[in-house]
């Protein structure tokens, strides 16, 4: 039985570091190449897994080498892949991310058999027991996998789950009344700022946060890069700053984060410390080459928030210690 579902893309990347954008029709060489599974769901699956969560994935994968090489990264994070589809006519989806020095990524991708994802062959039974449902913005962008995440988000109301989603940049544009639709129904939403914009009105980050309460989500989860997050919910704001890295890859980061938010909601962790746990993840992702299997897990989280105990201030400090109290 899992604690945690979550439907959305599965993704093979193939990261390569490179120093600098070519200009049109020019090359851009790498001497490094990582291939490794990923896409926005399975990177949050895995990072709750490894975090201790019942995560079960639901997804769809093409019959190739890709697609085995997702799933094994899937189940040897401890992910529960029984709901994962798979289908003989379209490959698996697969990236390919450039990374600058910067650790500032950019994908070129093909989904591939995620689009593909069949609302028939999601069982209803895996709902029972379960506690949260996860969507990828990503799963609402086109048929018959929209369709798939909105039967799923029925199943979840019916069986008593709450509901998040990771809304993502491109779904925010160009969904954006279909996810205005579903903000009363989250329990939390995470999003950069960029995309709250696309779904509220307002003139700074604290300002959107409060127009998306305002909206009815539960829990608003905004991503500030290296400044941490702003978490807003119906009894105020919080900011929560982030622990300095260099950043490597910021592959996967926005993924950990959600995950850090889960975690805290299932394990009823106080807003500030939820977001300390969330920023922790993201920042270990960020430090960290690649996401998929390479993302933080529980020592990693336990070992950085041990380190960071030792200089934070009293308020961080207990924050740090609620997280070390419950992971």
């Amino acid at each position: 039985m899992s604690e945690a579902i979550v439907l959305g893309d599965i993704n093979v990347d193939v990261l390569m570091p490179i120093s600098t954008y070519p200009r049109p029709g020019g090359d851009a060489l790498s001497g490094q190449m990582t291939t490794q599974a990923g896409g926005s769901a399975a990177n949050t699956a895995i990072a709750l897994a490894k975090l201790g969560v019942a995560a079960s994935m639901v997804g769809r994968l093409g019959e190739d080498v890709w697609g085995s090489l997702a799933l094994r990264a899937l189940t040897d994070s401890g992910v529960e892949v029984s709901a994962v589809q798979h289908d003989e006519a379209a490959s698996t989806g697969l990236f390919f991310i450039p990374i600058t020095p910067d650790g500032e990524r950019t994908m070129f991708g093909h989904r591939g058999a995620n689009v593909n994802t069949e609302p028939s062959a999601i069982n209803p039974t895996i709902f029972k027991g379960a506690r949260f449902l996860h969507l990828s913005g990503y799963a609402l962008l086109e048929p018959p996998q929209r369709e798939a995440a909105l039967q799923a988000i029925e199943l979840a109301g019916q069986h008593g789950l709450a509901l998040s989603l990771d809304t993502g940049l491109l779904p925010a544009l160009a969904r954006t009344d279909e996810i205005g639709q579903l903000l009363p129904r989250l329990s939390i939403c995470v999003l950069g700022v960029e995309e709250a914009r696309a779904l509220a009105v307002g003139d700074s980050p604290a300002d959107l946060a409060r127009a998306l309460v305002a909206r009815g989500v539960k829990l608003v989860g905004l991503k500030l890069g290296a400044e941490g997050c702003l978490l807003a919910d119906s009894s105020g704001l919080f900011n929560v700053p982030s622990f300095s890295v260099k950043a490597v890859d910021t592959t996967g980061a926005g993924d950990a984060f959600s995950a850090g938010l889960i975690y805290g909601q299932l394990r009823g962790l106080s807003l500030p410390a939820a977001g300390t746990l969330a920023n922790t993840l993201g920042s270990l992702a960020a430090a960290t080459w690649g996401a998929g299997p390479a993302l933080p897990g529980r020592e990693a989280v336990r070992k950085r928030l041990a380190a960071e105990a030792a200089t934070a201030e009293d308020e961080r400090t207990r924050w740090i210690e609620e997280v070390l109290a419950k992971v």
